[in-house]
C-alpha cells in the first residue's frame, strides 16, 4: 500500500498528515500527524516525495523541497535544498540538508576579466522533487546561465541534479543549456519546472519556456547521465535523450511541461512489449483552455483493476457556469478510463464545491486504502 499524505507548510513547518482532503478513514489516522520543521521563510514543504533507501526496502523517510532555503554554498543567497526527513519522525528537527551542490558559481574568463558563468541565487533548487526506487532528482527551474554569446546576457534555462545509491553518487542535469539560447531557442526553457520518472525509472523533465514558451518535455536515462559527468563539462549531451521539438507559431504561449508531467504504461499485444507514453498538461494551449498531450505524464493510476493506466486531469481554474451572470471558479478533475491501447472513455467529471478552492490542483493516487482490490484517488 502506498502512503498517502496532506502538506501544509507555513512558516517553515510541514505537517504531514496520513489522508488527503474529504475522504472516509478506513485505515488513516487524522489525530496524529508528523511534524517537521525546517528554516522559516525558506517555503518548507513546497514540494516533497517519500523516499524508499535501495539497501532497505522497509525503511520510509521523506523528501522535503525547501526553494528560498540558503546552504552552505559560498556566495549563494536562497539557493534552495532538498531536506531528509526520517520517517515517521523522532524529532520534529530531524530534518537534514541533501548535499546535491556544494559548489558556488563557475566562473568563466571574458576580456581577461572573470565573470559567473551561472547564477544559483534565487534559483528555487527544491521546487520539484521526485523519487524512483533508489534514484532522486530535484530542480531548480529558476537556474541562470550566461549564455555562449560574448555580451553578458543570463537565461533562465533551468537545471536538475540526479542522486543515486543512498545520496553517495551525484550529476547534475541541465538539458537545455545549449547552443540554442534566447526565447527562440531554449533560453527561457526553465527546465524542471515539472519532473517525473516513468515506471523504468526513465528520468522526463518538463521545460515550460522554451521555444517562445511553447514549452518542451525531454526524457533521459539516468545511468547515461551520470556516466561520464564532470562538473567541468558546461554543455552536454546525454546519450539516448530524447526532446520535444519547435513547433508552429500557433502553439507560441502554450507552457508544455509546466503542469506536471508523468507517464502511463500501456500494453501493445505484439511482442508482448511494454511502451510508455507521456501525457503533459498544456495549461495556455487552446486559446488558454489548455490541453492534455499524448505525446509526450498529470496524474495516471490503474483505477478500475484492468492492467491499463487511466488518466485524470486536473482543470484547477474551471469555473461552474449553472448561472451565467454569475459563474464560480470551484475547479474540476477530468477521469479518463483507457478501456483498450491508447482508446479511452469519454470523461469522468469531479467538480468542487468551494469558492476559488482549486479543485484539481494536486491528484495523488492512494493506493488500496479500503482493501476492496481497486486503487483509491484523491484530489485537492
Amino acid at each position: 500500500m502506498h502512503p498517502c499524505f496532506f502538506r501544509v507548510f507555513f512558516h517553515g513547518f510541514l505537517l504531514i498528515f496520513s489522508v488527503l482532503c474529504e475522504a472516509a478513514a478506513f485505515n488513516l489516522d487524522l489525530e496524529k500527524p508528523t511534524v517537521y520543521n525546517g528554516p522559516e521563510g525558506s517555503y518548507f514543504g513546497y514540494s516533497l516525495d517519500f523516499y524508499h533507501p535501495t539497501q532497505d526496502r522497509n525503511a520510509l523517510s521523506v523528501l522535503v523541497g525547501a526553494p528560498k532555503a540558503n546552504t552552505s554554498q559560498p556566495g549563494i543567497v536562497e539557493g534552495g535544498a532538498v531536506y531528509y526527513c526520517p520517517w515517521p519522525a523522532s524529532d520534529p528537527d530531524s530534518c537534514r540538508q541533501i548535499p546535491f551542490d556544494k559548489a558556488n558559481n563557475r566562473m568563466i574568463k571574458v576580456n581577461g576579466t572573470r565573470e559567473p558563468l551561472e547564477f544559483k541565487s534565487h534559483q528555487w533548487f527544491g521546487a520539484t522533487v521526485r523519487t524512483h526506487k533508489g534514484k532522486v532528482v530535484a530542480c531548480a527551474p529558476l537556474y541562470h546561465w550566461r549564455t555562449v554569446k560574448v555580451s553578458s546576457e543570463m537565461d533562465p534555462v533551468g537545471t536538475c541534479y540526479v542522486a543515486v545509491q543512498n545520496f553517495s553518487a551525484y550529476a547534475e542535469y541541465s538539458p537545455c543549456r545549449t547552443n540554442n539560447p534566447d526565447p527562440e531557442g531554449q533560453g527561457f526553457c526553465q527546465a524542471g519546472f515539472s519532473v517525473d520518472f516513468t515506471k523504468e525509472g526513465t528520468l522526463v523533465v518538463g521545460g515550460p519556456g522554451s521555444f517562445y514558451w511553447q514549452g518542451q518535455v525531454i526524457t533521459a536515462g539516468v545511468a547515461e547521465i551520470l556516466n561520464g559527468y564532470s562538473l567541468k563539462t558546461i554543455l552536454r549531451k546525454v546519450q539516448g535523450e530524447k526532446q520535444t521539438v519547435a513547433a508552429s507559431d500557433a502553439y507560441d504561449d502554450s507552457y508544455l511541461g509546466k503542469r506536471r508531467v508523468c507517464v502511463f504504461m500501456f500494453t501493445v499485444c505484439l511482442s508482448y512489449v511494454l511502451y510508455a507514453e507521456l501525457v503533459a498538461g498544456v495549461p495556455r494551449g487552446a486559446h488558454n483552455f489548455g490541453y492534455v498531450s499524448i505525446q509526450y505524464g498529470i496524474k495516471v493510476t490503474d483505477l478500475n483493476g484492468d492492467g491499463l493506466d487511466d488518466v485524470l486531469v486536473g482543470a484547477p481554474l474551471y469555473m461552474d457556469r449553472e448561472f451565467e451572470s454569475k459563474p464560480r471558479e470551484v475547479g474540476r478533475v477530468y477521469l479518463y478510463l483507457q478501456e483498450d491501447v491508447l482508446l479511452f472513455s469519454p470523461s469522468i467529471t469531479l467538480t468542487g464545491t468551494h469558492l476559488f478552492g482549486r479543485y484539481g490542483s494536486a491528484i495523488a493516487p492512494l493506493g488500496d486504502i479500503n482493501q476492496d482490490g481497486y486503487l483509491g484517488k484523491c484530489s485537492c
